[in-house]
């Protein structure tokens, strides 16, 4: 398993953005508490706090193998974003292809978080590579870690207003949100498995509802 280093959060209503050094702080990140004595793991596992992922089962996989916290209240926008989708469901779309094809971002903004984005992968895939290990950070590379969750927003109200012209799939999503959570938390997930580009509900056409799992 890679190693976890860093938690991004972008925190609603006030839009800031915390990088958690979690290399650094290890397990303390999570138990300690904050000025109102409630931790970030306390935050995370509560299901009446509402937290949104793009894919969360990797991130829910990595929290509980390496400091066992369990998410819970999560809904992935990913999968509203499958399950409001016109047309065939059948595969998943990434982040970067929703932000470029939905948000609408005029072109200077789009280019730049593309840009970064571009920059910062090249680096990733040099042999030996560790910039989420190094310290200090460098500001591409925090910048990357924004990137990821700047938009989240954006695409959740999105999706969120699109999925309720489809009856039943607002529920469909929600459930399978928390499937994944249990999923990613049990011990045959594989993090890589080929058939994670395939949504949960098979075309999603013609009552067409195959579903792919269990893939592990």
């Amino acid at each position: 398993m890679e190693p976890f280093t860093l938690l991004t959060i972008l925190v609603l209503p006030t839009r800031a953005t915390c990088i958690v050094d979690v290399q650094t702080l290890g397990d303390s990140a999570f138990t300690t508490p904050g000025t109102d004595g409630k931790t970030l793991k306390a935050i995370l596992e509560d299901p009446t706090t509402s937290k949104c992922f793009w894919d969360v089962r990797n991130d829910a996989d990595a929290l509980w193998a390496h400091h066992e916290v369990r998410l819970a209240g999560v809904t992935d926008i990913q999968l509203l974003e499958n399950g409001s989708r016109v047309g065939s469901k059948t595969y998943l779309y990434g982040l970067d292809r929703c932000i470029e094809r939905d948000l609408g971002l005029n072109y200077l903004e789009e280019q730049r978080w593309v840009r970064t984005k571009q920059e910062v992968r090249a680096l990733m895939n040099r042999p030996n590579s560790d910039i989420f290990s190094r310290r200090p950070l460098d500001a591409k590379t925090l910048q990357y870690c924004v990137n990821d969750v700047i938009y989240l927003p954006a695409l959740h109200q999105l999706y969120a207003k699109r999925i309720t012209k489809f009856s039943g799939w607002l529920g469909k999503a929600m459930e399978e949100s928390a499937r994944r959570v249990d999923e990613a938390c049990g011990p045959r997930y594989v993090p890589q498995h080929e058939k994670k580009e395939f949504g949960p509900w098979g075309s999603g056409l013609s009552g067409d509802f195959d579903d792919f799992r269990p893939w592990y």
